[in-house]
């Protein structure tokens, strides 16, 4: 009876088992058998375009404060005016080469002025290499000319509306002659002024003092008998001062004036009235608030790599820290994406990866300049970010990126889309010692090889605040994003 007693005892456990599996298998297939929920997706299409403006002009400036003074001033005899520039042998491929201009009044007249011709003065020759660089300044001087405005009638030297005569406020007070811009001739001006040598007032020297740093001097070497004024009375000589003026450095022609052209509005830079106001007044102002506003760095963008990744994760670099020695380099000194863009492929936390290299519209792989653009499309899903890098070409190891954890896809389910512009930062990959943006001989446009720039002392990627010559990130890259659904 024992026996039995167990016996139904563990049939009774079987099928209380027995029971327990079957309810156990039903759930498990009905879970199977309920769909899975599919993560949200979309498919991106992002667009990179170069918005830069391109200007006429590298760099301008105002020499106007004597060596060894305090304010600005004429030089008078014996006094020289000092300025620095930054260039390299070309600012773009192909473009000409960089070239210095200048205009500063030759005072004792109505309305003539110092300048190079309408090419200025060529800062390195046809070998790329820079005057001045034999540790002699070289002396420029018999490519400077003295030239007449046409802005004001010629009266004899020393007359009543030349600027030695006037009060040093005094603007514009002779009678307008509405001519063009000549170069003075023979040493004979419009009235029959005899006109020293421009090697008779002023000795012009260029050196080479770094690279792509070169020194201007303008040295006044009148002396009390250079000029007649006999509007001072017969027989009466003087020293030629010289007026503070206006620099640029550019790479096209004629930046200040034209010949044969009316001085209002002439030039690359148009100034209404710049030349006049230094020609007759010396007052250099009105020329070097338009020449800089005709100045600004053309900035290529190069191509680039991107990645779609887990939130939280950050693929291409690390804001402090130093590079992670996985392709960044490549892209922010000489532009090239396949390192990284190998890299992220198989890189932990990446979905999705790519490079861009050639333009939209173009059949061959390069830098964008002003007007063109990148393209490139992916499919991402819920709780992915996007990463990218593009290099600032006009640096030695600059890159656009968003910040280093990449910009979320998704925002409660919606897919991003719109203008990404804001989100776009300048880093330093901290791989390469910096120079004069669009100057330095080691940046991509400029180096002998790649890779070839001194190390940068600081390793650590950071931010780069845009200021001087670095035009603001929204005047050089624009980035956008559509989405459609999957």
């Amino acid at each position: 009876m024992k026996n039995k007693n167990l016996l139904l005892t563990l049939s009774g456990l079987f099928l209380v088992l027995a029971s327990s599996c079957s309810d156990d298998d039903s759930t498990i297939m009905n879970e199977e058998m309920m769909p899975m929920e599919e993560p949200v997706s979309a498919n991106f299409t992002v667009t990179i375009e170069n918005v830069t403006t391109p200007k006429p002009i590298f760099q301008t400036g105002v020499f106007s404060i004597p060596v060894g003074g305090t304010d600005p001033a004429p030089i008078f005899p014996e006094d020289a005016y000092e300025f620095m520039v930054n260039a390299g042998p070309v600012v773009l491929p192909g473009d000409g080469g960089t070239r210095l201009s200048f205009v500063a009044m030759f005072v004792q007249s109505n309305d003539l002025f110092f300048a190079p011709n309408e090419e200025g003065i060529a800062l390195y020759d046809e070998n790329g290499t820079a005057i001045g660089s034999n540790g002699t300044p070289t002396d420029v001087t018999n490519q400077v000319f003295i030239w007449d405005s046409g802005t004001e009638v010629n009266e004899e030297t020393g007359g009543p509306n030349q600027k030695p005569q006037q009060s040093a406020t005094a603007e514009d007070q002779g009678i307008d002659e509405n001519g063009v811009v000549t170069q003075i001739m023979n040493n004979i001006d419009s009235f029959g002024n005899t006109i020293p040598n421009t090697n008779e007032v002023i000795k012009v020297t260029v050196e080479n003092v770094g690279d792509a740093m070169f020194k201007v001097r303008i040295e006044n070497v009148s002396n009390s008998t250079t000029i007649a004024t006999p509007g001072q009375g017969a027989g009466s000589m003087a020293p030629v001062p010289v007026s503070p003026g206006v620099y640029s450095v550019h790479t096209g022609t004629a930046p200040f004036f034209v010949a044969g052209e009316v001085a209002s509005g002439a030039g690359s830079i148009a100034s209404a009235e710049g030349v006049e106001n230094i020609a007759e007044d010396g007052f250099p102002e009105a020329l070097f608030i338009d020449g800089d506003a005709a100045t600004g760095l053309i900035v290529p963008l190069s191509p680039g790599a991107w990645a779609t990744h887990k939130t939280g994760t950050q693929p291409i670099y690390q804001l402090n820290e130093p590079d992670f020695g996985e392709g960044v380099e490549g892209i922010a000194e000489d532009g090239d994406p396949s390192t990284l863009a190998a890299t992220l492929t198989s890189k932990a936390g990446v979905s999705d990866s790519g490079s861009f290299d050639t333009g939209v519209g173009s059949a061959n792989p390069g830098a964008i300049g002003p007007g063109g653009s990148f393209q490139f499309s992916f499919t991402a899903i819920e709780d992915e970010n996007l990463s990218l890098a593009t290099m600032f070409v006009q640096s030695n190891d600059w890159f656009y990126a968003f910040n280093p954890s990449g910009l979320p896809l998704f925002n409660n389910g919606v897919a991003l889309s719109g203008d990404l512009t804001e989100s776009i930062f300048l880093y330093d990959a901290g791989t390469e010692l910096d120079e004069y943006a669009g100057a330095g001989l080691f940046q991509v446009i400029r180096q002998p090889s790649s890779n070839s720039g001194t190390v940068d002392a600081n390793t650590n990627v950071r931010l780069i605040s845009p200021s001087g010559n670095i035009p603001a990130n929204s005047n050089v890259i624009k980035v956008s994003i559509t989405a459609s659904a999957n």
